[in-house]
């Protein structure tokens, strides 16, 4: 008898399971459905002189660290998160490199503005607490 519950419990709980996966795929879609989708629309080639702008990237890539607020990393998780409602999956590192074009692209004066709005902070890692 104990095989038998087991058995109807499994059964039982896969089924939720596979309801529970449906409704993720149902959601995935909808926020999907308004949205165009990149794969399927051809991406219009931005203009040469804007592209002429930026400098040369290396396809060598550079890992490094860096300190900031915890304030401005929650931006990060909200930028993602509205990125997400946008149906598109973005990485940290993409935010940060996109926010180094659009700083790129200011004018010398407005580029000024922005970074004196940048909270200054002492750089490196905190003291470890003793034992």
């Amino acid at each position: 008898m104990p095989k038998r519950n087991l058995k109807s419990a499994l059964t039982t709980s896969l089924k939720e399971e596979d309801k529970a996966v449906q409704t993720r795929f149902e959601k995935a879609e909808s926020l999907l459905a308004d949205k165009p989708r990149s794969i399927d629309a051809p991406q219009a080639e931005p203009p040469k002189e804007e592209i002429a702008d930026v400098p040369p990237l290396e396809k060598k890539v550079i890992r490094d660290t860096f300190t900031m607020p915890s304030e401005d990393y929650e931006l990060i998780a909200v930028i993602q998160e509205r990125c997400l409602q946008s149906a598109m999956n973005v990485t940290r590192s993409e935010i940060v490199r996109a926010g180094l074009r659009m700083l790129h692209d200011l004018n010398d004066e407005k580029l000024t503005q922005a970074l004196k709005a940048v909270e200054k902070i002492k750089s490196g890692r905190p003291p470890r607490k003793k034992q």
